[in-house]
């Protein structure tokens, strides 16, 4: 037989004992209860719910563990049969009811005291699966006491029974129920009362609940499947004294279904089937009958029938918003577009009629003829440096002047001087325009400049590069159609007009040769009919047949339409020197020849300068000739002079005495070569032949005239007391070098040139316009050196004023400030559009990225995440817009060297450039993108949807991409290397988002250092769109049973976020920022960006 286990035989042990302990002879599967008062001799057994003797009240449940009871709310005791008291928010921690009723706190009421009464009741009632630490601070805001009936989490409800014949039965024990329901686990509990003593209990399960509204009544049914009651021995209809005892009833009989139901008005009733047979049979009604009040304590928005308010309905708006916002681009776009075409800047079509006249057709009106004297010019750098010294010349009407040189001689600095061109050394010396000394913008009104390089805007056509040079700068009198007349004139005298409808073009989009680009430029000066036309190696990266073609254009406007054309030249062929008519050859900044490039008639210099001088002017090739440097046959007179310049500078030769005529080593090649000299051919013709001719024996070209010869030996003997002056002034100067310059200074054509100088100078002074018809010296009066019809000079007592007349002819007034403005707008927008990469890629990137945010934070909720993706969208939006300015850095590095010429040659003012660059070229790429990106982005993201906090959304965005636009562009200007202001930019930037207020709490900064939240535009953006958006919105957050509701008033300011900094400090620091660096980027532009040759 196998034995019993000893865990087995030790409880059938406890089991006996306890029995004998409390004199029980059987024990029934019914309820046992023990009194506790059994005397001192008398004590109760441990109670132990796993024992068969023992069970728990109310169906409550039994620990495994140890044995005891775990209660239900409002019960306690060690058998869950005695009533807890205080209130049902206190928890555990109440107190059980004694021989008295309960006191219930304040707000709390029923027999158990689990019904609240009140809303004030519930502040602090934990929610059902909070977690409680029990301090008093710690609450719950926005409680209600719910009784409604339904239940939510736990519901409690106290009821008096209404049956008249139960009432009148138990006039002084009046029957009460109570009815609590738990709807997580789908069950309720049933106990029946009287005189406060419960009688017997109910636990009902699969409990489904219905509540329906009506038009005036409402009300609430609870249906359960199952249902199971018991007795408590003893009490009233179990077993009283007096009374009936029902308890095999309730177990055996009372099986279900149950319901319990109540409506507005008419009170609750409890039913079951076998319940409805006993209150029948006993009490004759139907089933019993209930007046309830019931109370669960919920969040006001955890109460049944309440809808969590919904964002407000302004979808319609918003759209609407959203279509102006497209409606401004468009209108934008339009306005942009109608300024750009205000002009006809297409040629129209049709031929166009020359005038028969060539000396003064329309594109070159009537000008006044301007010599330009010069003297004693010397420059110096700030460091000391020497790059011109006493250098002296003539640039007469009709001629064409030519500067020479090698690199580094200091022909441009020249050409800068006489074109009054600022630089940045000190310039000493003597400048006249026909006689009178002019200033700086006189000579800009009468003259035109072309710069070595082409500057000309890669997308426009010739024909608008052109017109817009000239309606920048003829007077505003003029009518638009003879300024096109003009332009139209200017290209066909210059050859291009075949080529007026191509655009410049550029790196890599090279539309017009090297040479007709130079024409272009050419053109651009000459349209405005200037007197003086300077040019700085206009042949420079030309070939030899585009720069033969330039020079040849120039000579031809010199002679054919009396201009003054000076120009720099490096090195020509042969066929370009053989069309200069002036020379000026420098060599280390020294004067080696002024004068004519052939011999000339003195009659045709000027009247009554030094009647004792010679009949003949020498020519260079003369003038070598007499010095004993004469240029080899067949040899490139400008090659031979750069060559004898260069080696003289560098003393690399082994030349004899400049003025021995037999020094073989000054020859080379020998003089006696045999060949064709097309250069003397050229030089020994007339001024007006361009022919090659045959060189003429080696003795007729050295023959001079005897009187000629006798007065340049006297001259010589003259000079030589002279001569210690001129070495010790030329002392710094190589030997040979030296010796050269001091050869030329000797000359007659130095003197001669000198005289004039003085002659002019002294003839157009104050004292001789006022009747002194003589000069110092017994000089006659000057003419102005005009050509007439049979080649002579007109001669003039006084040379005309050719800034007054001028400005007479013309009118003083160029275009207005309006004009240039009007000019420059559609100039700098049809530059945009006609290169569209940077424009279509704001645009679409805009559309592209609006998409892309709106997809990753569609319609963000009202909770912490909702919150986080609000402020996570603000903050790429600004640092998309942010960096995206930096795009604009080569906007005007670009046109840096464009806008520093055309301003010098007078095309337009600083302010009107500057507005027309802002508004028509930095406005399209920073107000449309913005617009286009919130206009999508606002709607998809589900940002508050109310009008006003779309615009100011729309306002802030705009405000913050001009303001970071405005510091782009000043950085652009204030550095001339786009490498070094792309960096600085960069730092700017990155300096602004890390003060932004996502990345740094501004509250943790030392209070010293807070005032650089303050200057980052990115702060006053990023601030001003959280504001905008969350100041009013209430966030809502479910976490483990608990539901958060905090104003997001409040996590800003945790941010360190102002909620009232909208308009200010934020948008009114934006609009500052913006005017600030805008009004710093013109004040640079105008006082610092110049060019310093």
């Amino acid at each position: 037989m196998r034995r019993a286990p000893p865990t087995s035989i030790l409880y059938s042990w406890l089991l006996i004992s306890i029995l004998k302990v409390s004199n029980v002879a059987a024990i029934s599967h019914s309820n046992v209860t023990w009194n506790i008062n059994t005397g001192p001799d008398k004590c109760p057994p441990c109670f132990n719910c796993l024992l068969p003797a023992f069970t728990c009240g109310q169906f409550g449940n039994c620990n495994e563990y140890d044995g005891q009871c775990k209660c239900p709310p409002g019960w306690g005791g060690i058998d869950c049969l005695t009533p807890q008291c205080d209130s049902l928010a206190d928890g555990d921690h109440r107190t059980l009811r004694g021989s008295e009723p309960c006191e219930c706190k304040e707000g709390w009421g029923g027999i158990n005291c689990n019904v609240c009464k009140t809303d004030a009741s519930c502040v602090g009632f934990p929610l059902p699966g909070a977690i409680r630490d029990g301090l008093v601070d710690d609450m719950v805001a926005n409680m209600t006491c719910y009784n409604g009936g339904e239940t939510v989490f736990n519901n409690h409800q106290m009821c008096d029974i209404t049956n008249r014949k139960i009432l009148d039965m138990l006039p002084d024990r009046p029957p009460q129920v109570t009815f609590s329901c738990d709807n997580a686990t789908s069950s309720c509990s049933f106990q029946f009362w009287t005189a406060q003593q419960e009688s017997f209990y109910c636990g009902l399960d699969s409990c489904i609940s219905e509540s329906k509204p009506g038009y005036d009544t409402n009300s609430t049914a609870y249906a359960c499947d199952k249902i199971r009651c018991k007795c408590i021995p003893g009490r009233f209809l179990c077993g009283e004294d007096g009374s009936v005892d029902i308890s095999d009833f309730l177990v055996e009989e009372i099986r279900g279904p149950a319901t319990f139901s109540c409506k507005t008005g008419q009170g609750c009733r409890f039913e079951e089937p076998a319940m409805n047979s006993l209150i029948n049979d006993i009490f004759g009604d139907a089933y019993i009958t209930l007046n309830c009040e019931g109370g669960e304590c919920l969040h006001y928005s955890q109460v049944p029938g309440y809808q969590r308010p919904v964002k407000p309905d302004n979808t319609k708006w918003i759209a609407l918003s959203s279509a102006g916002a497209g409606l401004i681009v468009i209108l934008t776009v339009a306005v942009l577009w109608y300024v750009g075409h205000t002009h006809p800047t297409s040629p129209s079509t049709g031929p166009i009629a020359l005038p028969s006249d060539p000396r003064h057709p329309p594109s070159h009106p009537e000008h006044v003829p301007a010599t330009v004297h010069f003297s004693s010019l010397s420059y110096t750098l700030p460091n000391g440096l020497e790059v011109l010294k006493d250098v002296r010349g003539i640039a007469r009407p009709g001629k064409l002047t030519a500067v020479m040189g090698a690199s580094g001689s200091g022909k441009s600095s020249l050409l800068d001087i006489l074109a009054h061109r600022s630089k940045i050394g000190s310039v000493t010396g003597s400048i006249l325009v026909n006689g009178r000394p002019v200033t700086s913008s006189q000579v800009r009104r009468v003259s035109g400049y072309v710069d070595q390089e082409d500057t000309l805007m890669e997308t426009l056509t010739v024909y608008e590069t052109v017109l817009y040079s000239a309606l920048l700068r003829l007077p505003r009198d003029m009518s638009e159609d003879e300024k096109i007349a003009r332009v139209y004139g200017t290209l066909e005298e210059l050859g291009i007009r075949g080529i007026m409808e191509r655009r410049i073009g550029g790196s890599g989009k090279r539309s017009i040769s090297g040479g007709e680009k130079r024409r272009v430029s050419i053109a651009c000066e000459l349209v405005t009919s200037p007197s003086i036309l300077f040019l700085d190696e206009p042949t420079s990266g030309l070939d030899s047949y585009n720069a033969q073609s330039v020079i040849e254009s120039l000579s031809n406007l010199a002679r054919t339409y009396n201009r003054t054309v000076i120009l720099t030249i490096h090195q020509p062929r042969s066929g370009i020197v053989a069309l200069f008519d002036e020379l000026i050859v420098l060599a280390k900044g020294r004067c080696v020849w002024a004068g004519p490039m052939r011999s000339i008639a003195a009659s045709q210099l000027i009247d009554g300068v030094d009647e004792d001088a010679e009949s003949e002017v020498q020519g260079v090739g003369e003038w070598l000739e007499s010095v004993g440097r004469g240029c080899p046959a067949g040899f490139n007179l400008a090659d031979y002079l750069i060559d004898l310049t260069v080696n003289a500078a560098n003393e690399s030769d082994d030349l004899d005495s400049p003025l021995d005529p037999s020094s073989s080593a000054t020859r080379l090649p020998s003089s006696n070569f045999s060949g064709a000299d097309e250069e003397r051919a050229l030089l020994s013709g007339s001024p007006d032949e361009t022919e090659l001719q045959t060189r003429v024996s080696s003795t007729s070209s050295r023959r001079m005239s005897i009187s000629s010869t006798i007065k340049r030996k006297t001259s010589q003997l003259i000079d030589a007391v002279r001569n210690g002056r001129n070495g010790f002034a030329n002392r710094d100067l190589p030997e040979k070098l030296a010796e050269i310059v001091i050869a030329y200074e000797n000359s007659s054509t130095a003197r001669r040139l000198q005289a004039e100088f003085e002659a002019v100078r002294s003839a157009n002074s104050p004292a001789f316009a006022s009747g002194n018809g003589s000069t110092p010296g017994g000089v006659s009066a000057p003419s102005n050196g005009t050509i007439s019809d049979t080649g002579g000079r007109v001669g003039m007592i006084e040379m005309r004023d050719v800034v007054g007349e001028t400005g007479m002819l013309r009118g003083r007034r160029g275009a207005s400030w309006g004009t240039q403005f009007r000019i420059l707008s559609g100039r700098a927008f049809k530059n945009l559009y006609r290169d569209p990469a940077l424009l279509t890629a704001h645009y679409l990137g805009s559309i592209a990225l609006a998409l892309i945010c709106g997809l990753f934070f569609h319609n963000v909720g009202n909770d912490i995440a909702g919150f986080q993706n609000r402020l996570g969208i603000f903050f790429f939006t600004l640092a998309l817009f942010g960096f995206s300015c930096l795009s604009s850095l080569g906007l005007f590095a670009n046109e840096r060297i464009l806008f520093m010429r055309e301003r010098a040659n007078g095309y337009y003012s600083t302010f009107t450039y500057f507005s027309s660059k802002v508004l028509f070229d930095i406005l399209p790429l920073r107000l449309v993108p913005p617009l286009l990106f919130g206009g999508i982005v606002y709607g998809l993201v589900g940002l508050v949807a109310t009008v006003p906090a779309f615009w100011k959304f729309m306002l802030t965005l705009v405000l913050f991409n001009l303001t970071t636009a405005s510091v782009i562009l000043l950085l652009s200007i204030a550095f001339e290397s786009t490498s070094l202001a792309s960096l600085v930019g960069t730092l700017v930037m990155l300096f602004n988002l890390l003060f932004t207020g996502l990345l740094i709490n501004r509250e943790t900064v030392a209070p010293v250092l807070q005032w650089l939240h303050t200057i980052s535009f990115f702060h006053a953006a990023f601030e001003a769109l959280a504001v905008n958006e969350l100041r009013y919105l209430q966030l809502k957050e479910i976490r483990y049973g608990v539901e958060l509701d905090v104003p997001a008033a409040t996590i800003l300011s945790i941010f360190g976020l102002r909620a009232q900094s909208f308009w200010w400090p934020n948008i009114s620091l934006l609009g500052i920022f913006f005017v600030t660096f805008t009004v710093a980027s013109f004040l640079i532009l105008h006082f610092f960006v110049k060019e310093k040759r």
